[in-house]
């Protein structure tokens, strides 16, 4: 059957899941809305869909199976409640929302229509770097500790702390969650200033079995740069690095890292929408779930009232654990 998707969003993420998606056989992405109807039309014709600029109309048309919102943040609740109230499948990129309340919200809805319905952008859980370290990690017994590196080029803007956690950190938690099996009890966070308002930021996690998570953040100013390593009882895994060639010219050599995340998550990406569109087919959700996006909102708020504190802050538990896959 032919799968008729309506995507919400213009910029470069829906862009990118318009690409994606149009290429899978048997899908149709039969709409593209965006407030802008200039980008909206301009999106479209990446697969000659309609466009139009009534995000809710896209998200509550009985026509489509499935909806992708990659709109702004703060519309992400709303607008998945609205697909998901008629029973439709979500795709929605991170945060599932702005806040642990609309994020609440959500899941409420979810768990009113009766069956899950919403994957979260978590692409990290599709790229093969990441799940190279899941499988090698299951031969080194219990995890003791997760470190991850999030180097970002951000040339565009300065961004305050609470949208470098939920634009960007926030992926990094929902990697420890994934490869750990186990929640967040609590975190601390310390942020550094400096040219930017927020220039380095290091989280320290205490997980509910005893384990221990780092993640630092730099605001780098060469390139997208991604790492994770993982220390268990009988040894460690490290991420390999996306194979690029070295190109030795004029007594040096270089090895292309890339300035942004599409680049560095292709494959992630284009895993992911093959692998959303198999579940829709089946009726069913396969990827990061909205307790996956509830629970990363709610380690966010606990970093954030960590770095105004100076104190080590409590997470709040998710409805259920999301164990390692």
């Amino acid at each position: 059957m032919t799968v008729r998707i309506g995507v919400i969003g213009a910029g470069g993420m829906g862009r990118e899941h318009i690409t994606n998606l149009a290429a899978i056989d048997g899908v149709e992405v039969a709409v593209v809305a965006d407030v802008v109807a200039t980008a909206a039309l301009d999106a479209a014709g990446l697969c000659n869909a309609a466009a139009s600029t009534d995000a809710f109309a896209v998200a509550r048309d009985p026509s489509l199976d499935a909806i992708v919102i990659a709109s702004p943040d703060d519309t992400h609740a709303n607008l998945t409640i609205a697909a998901v109230e008629r029973g439709a499948f979500v795709l929605c990129e991170k945060p599932l929302a702005s806040n642990v309340a609309d994020a609440e919200r959500v899941v409420a809805a979810e768990v009113a229509a009766g069956r899950p319905l919403v994957q979260l952008g978590f692409m990290r859980q599709y790229d093969p770097a990441h799940l190279q370290v899941a499988t090698a990690i299951g031969e080194l017994g219990a995890i003791r500790h997760v470190r991850s590196a999030h180097r970002n080029t951000n040339h565009q803007w300065e961004r305050p702390l609470e949208l470098v956690f939920s634009q960007s950190l926030i992926h990094d938690v929902h990697t420890a969650r994934w490869l750990m099996g186990t929640e967040f009890s609590s975190v601390t966070t310390q942020v550094v200033s400096g040219p930017r308002p927020v220039e380095h930021v290091v989280v320290l996690g205490a997980m509910a079995d005893g384990s221990t998570v780092t993640i630092e953040f730099v605001e780098a100013t060469y390139g997208y740069d991604i790492d994770v390593e993982v220390t268990c009882e009988h040894g460690m895994v490290t991420a390999p690095q996306p194979a690029q060639p070295v190109v030795r010219f004029e007594g040096a050599g270089h090895q292309h890292i890339g300035d942004d995340w599409f680049g560095r998550f292709t494959e992630a990406y284009r895993a992911e929408a093959a692998d959303w569109i198999a579940g829709v087919r089946a009726g069913e959700v396969r990827g990061p779930t909205s307790i996956d996006g509830l629970a990363a909102q709610r380690v966010v708020d606990a970093a954030i009232r960590s770095a105004v504190s100076g104190q080590r802050e409590a997470v709040s538990p998710p409805f259920v654990t999301s164990g390692r896959t």
